[in-house]
């Protein structure tokens, strides 16, 4: 209940402790254990673009791994890519995230 989103709806806030359960409190990307206030839960198609909070359309992400999916400035991206050392098969699966919003690969 304390981490209730008010600003959205029932089945997305029931949704995104299901999946942070389901991925056992760690990030889909990276596999870091979350920590209560490091973890965003990621629509894989956006919201404004499927109005769609099911459980198969949410993943939870750390929040640097989140930041990167949206991202659209290459050097700063760049930047947060080195400091998490992330492997070929991690890159793959954000860019999987980054088409899914219409965004370019890295």
């Amino acid at each position: 209940m304390k981490n209730f989103i008010p600003s959205r709806t029932i089945e997305y806030n029931d949704n995104r402790i299901s999946k942070f359960i389901a991925q056992y409190g760690r990030c889909a990307i990276s596999g870091v254990e979350l920590g209560f206030n490091d973890w965003h839960c990621h629509h894989k198609i956006p919201y404004h673009l499927s109005r769609d909070d099911r459980y198969s359309n949410l993943i939870v992400l750390h929040e640097t791994v989140h930041r990167i999916v949206h991202m659209k400035n290459k050097e700063k991206i760049k930047s947060l890519l080195c400091d998490l050392k992330l492997s070929k098969k991690q890159k793959d699966k954000i860019n999987e995230l980054r088409k899914g919003c219409k965004n370019e690969a890295i």
